[in-house]
Order: C-alpha cells, then structure tokens, then sequence
C-alpha cells in the first residue's frame, strides 16, 4: 500500500512542476495586452521609410549619400541609442504595471510533504491495537488564493503604475527631439560651409585671373613686381582660408555621419531644406504653444500627475481586504484506514481591516505629498525655462531676419565700388591694391549674406524647437 502512495504523491508533484499544471492555472486569466505599434491620425498619409538617394562611385570606394534634411533626421532617429533606452524603459514600465495587476489575480500554488512520527498514540481495544495516526504521513495539495474586494487599494496601485508607462512613452518623444535637432544643427553647419567654401573659391578664381593680368602688365613694363607678390599673398590667404574650411566640412561630415549612423570615411552631401513651418511671432502666443508642446514640460506634467496618484495610493494603502483560500488533495491518517489516501479540502474567507500601524501610512501620505510639491515646482521651473528659451530664439529670428535684409544693399554697394575700382585699374588711374581691397570688400559682402541667409533659417528651425514643434 505505501508505493501506491509514493507514487501517487510524486505524480501530484511532477503534475504540479509541469507545463500543463501552469496552463491550467492561467485559464480563466485575461491575458496582457501586447503593444501595437502607433498609427498616424485617420486621413494622414501613412508613414514610409525615407530612401536618400545613392550615388554609385568607382570599385573600392564607399558609396555617397545625397540627404535631404527630413531623411537625415528620420536616420538619426532609427539610430539614435537613446530611443533604444527610451523603448526599454516603456518595456521596463510596461512589466511594473502587469506585475502591480498581478496582485489582484488568482494565485495557485502546489505543495507536497511526509512526515514521519514514532512513536504514534495507540489504545488497546478488544484484543486489538487501535492507532491515533499513521507513522508515515504523506500530503498533497493544490491552494487557489484570490483577492476578493482590495476597497481601491491595487486600483491606486495600477494608476501610479499607467502614469508610469505615459511617461515613458512622453520621454521617448523626448529622445527624437534632442535626436532631430541635433542633426538639424548639424546640417545647417554643412549648408554654411558648403556655402563659404564656394564664395572662397570663386574669389580664388578671380584672383588668380588677377594674378595672370598683372604678370602680363609687369612684363609690359606697365606694373612693378609688387603687384603680382600681392596678388600671391591673397591667393594663399585665401586657399588657407579654404583648407581650414575643408577640415571644418570633414568634421562636421563625422558628426553627420555619427548621427545618422551610416559608416566612417561615406562621402555625405546635403541639399538645402524648405524653410522651417511658420509660428507667430508674438511672445505669449510661443510660450502657450511651448507649455503644450515641449517634452521638458510634458515630462514634468507626468511627473506631477504620477505624484498626485502616489497620495491616493499611499491613503489607500491601509484599507481593508477580502480575500478567500481554497485548499485540496490527497493525504493520509484519516479514519478507519489510517494509511490510505484521501481525497480532502477546506476553504475560508478572510476579511483583513488595518487597525493600528504606528503612523506608517500617515508618513506615506506625507511623502507622497511632500514629492507632489516638489513636482509642482519642478513644473513652474520648467515653464519658466522655456519662456526664457522662446524669448531667446525669437530674439535670434528677428535679429538674423534684419542683417539679412541689409545684405542686398551692402553687395549692390561693393559691387558698383568693385566695378570702378575694375574700371580705374584698367585706365590706369588706381593701383591693383586699391583693386584686390574692393574685390576682398565684396567677397566679404557675399560670404556674409551666404551666412546669414542660413542663420536665418537655422533660427526659424531653432524658434520651433524652442516651442517644441516635432520635427520628425
């Protein structure tokens, strides 16, 4: 009769450890829900991979990107480790809000044991021995808990945890703004170079026509050594000038390619953007915007709305529960046959109510709302701070929108005091000093339109990150 229930017992144990034990135990469960990627809003275009264009180059050297600004953002974005982080911590957020509804769910747990007593109570009767329990005990058994009525104490719970995966998902937004601005920076960095390298080379060009005029004019006799050693010395001035715009344009290449993640030594060229959208340009308009749009902003609001709900959760912490057990299987030791194996169970409701805890939960609550007005004040330093950095990027798209406006003059002035300046050399009436200086003055003129004209739009693109315009 024992190795019936050894056996027995061990098929309830490996029962227990199995796969089968523990689907049984999830029938019945809800099942979490699995995350689905986000959709556009309904009657927008639905959302496709940007594809930059590719330019074939010879065997052996790396091929060459053409990037339009919205495709080098969309790269940064897919390649950005921060929105690696930013993704597990909404995982991270995701898993505490299941583990916090775990609680609530049914529990079902196995258990197995011997025991052995010697010696047992025995009594004489009839001739006989009559015995209280066996020596050998064997116990198995299954316990289904479930909480019945918790009176708000997981719900609080959970909130605090739904609050906690919005703000993983708001500082994700985070991460592809600082993302795409960077490489907004970036970029508009390589369109000013790009721009200066060619205001550089075109007056390198005309100076080293100068220079084959003025060594025509000394072999006349018409102009003395000095001028072509002057015209010398701008020309290296001015491919000095070009080498160091070259290595500038090298490292910003690095940077572009760094944050796009495209391989090292990939020649990148760039194409110059639409302007940025258009935002009013009335201060307390920005700012309401910023309060709205801003990630530092959004992020502090979460933080404070997921304070508030640890005051509802720490209050509740104390309240009453109702719960129930349910316990069966198979054990020996009862009457008659003190050795064989009987079904058995017992069940129970339990009511808990929290009556005295030394002022645990009264702390709780005031932390919790301690916590809540230092999320409060975390909020008012963020608004003040990106009404600070609106003002300031305002600022900058006005200023840069004025120096623009004065370029066109500034060059119709060098260009016409370059012309006679041409006109009196060429009649002999002024030295090819006077001339290089107006041809300098108006490559100057032009440089800094080229210049400004980026500045102004990069500050178009900088006024909307200010107030938190998505750029991707």
């Amino acid at each position: 009769m024992k190795p019936a229930i050894i056996v027995l017992l061990l098929t309830s144990v490996l029962f227990l450890a199995s796969p089968f034990s523990r689907a049984f135990a999830q029938i019945g469960q809800p099942q979490p829900a699995q995350p689905q990627p986000a959709q556009p809003p309904m009657g927008q275009p639905q959302p496709q991979p940007n594809q930059p264009q590719s330019t074939q180059p010879p065997s052996g050297q790396p091929q060459s990107l053409t990037l339009s600004l919205s495709e080098a953002v969309s790269m940064a974005i897919r390649s950005s480790l921060g929105m690696v982080e930013g993704q597990a911590a909404i995982d991270a957020a995701k898993g505490h809000y299941d583990e916090i509804a775990s609680y609530a769910k049914p529990q079902l747990a196995g258990d197995a044991s011997y025991t052995r007593i010697d010696p047992v109570v025995s009594l004489p009767f009839n001739g006989q021995t009559f015995y209280t329990q066996p020596n050998n005990n064997y116990n198995g058994w299954l316990t289904l808990q479930q909480e019945l009525w918790a009176f708000g104490r997981y719900t609080t719970t959970e909130h605090v945890a739904e609050s906690g995966i919005k703000s993983a998902e708001d500082n994700l937004d985070q991460y592809r703004a600082q993302a795409a601005y960077q490489t907004t920076q970036v970029y508009y960095n390589i369109l000013s170079t790009n721009e200066s390298l060619h205001v550089e080379q075109d007056q390198l060009k005309v100076l080293r026509e100068n220079l084959g005029v003025t060594q025509e004019r000394e072999k006349q006799g018409t102009a003395t050594s000095l001028d072509p050693l002057t015209v010398r010395v701008h020309i290296s001035s001015i491919e000095s000038q070009i080498a160091d715009l070259n290595a500038t344009r090298i490292k910003q290449a690095a940077m572009l390619r760094r944050l796009i993640g495209v391989a090292p030594g990939t020649p990148i060229d760039v194409t110059r953007p639409s302007a940025g959208p258009s935002l009013p340009e009335q201060l307390d308009s920005l700012v309401g915007i910023a309060s709205r749009q801003r990630p530092e902003v959004v992020l502090a609001k979460d933080a404070e709305n997921t304070a508030r709900l640890q005051i509802d959760a720490a209050k509740a912490s104390n309240d009453p529960l109702l719960s129930t057990n349910i316990t069966g299987g198979v054990k020996d030791g009862y009457l008659p046959d003190l050795t064989k194996p009987t079904l058995n169970w017992a069940g129970n409701v339990t009511f808990h109510v929290p009556i005295l805890d030394g002022g645990r939960t009264r702390a709780q609550v005031d932390q919790a709302e301690a916590d809540y007005r230092a999320a409060q004040a975390r909020t008012e330093d963020a608004i003040m701070g990106i009404r600070s950095d609106v003002e300031q990027s305002l600022a900058d798209l006005q200023s840069s929108r004025s120096r623009l406006s004065l370029t066109d003059v500034q060059i119709e002035q060098a260009q016409q005091a370059y012309d006679i300046a041409l006109t009196r050399y060429q009649n002999g009436a002024a030295t090819n000093l006077d001339l290089l200086t107006a041809q300098e003055d108006l490559a100057q003129v032009k440089l800094e339109q080229a210049q400004l004209t980026y500045q102004f739009e990069l500050s178009q693109y900088n006024l909307n990150r200010a107030v938190g315009t998505p750029m991707w």
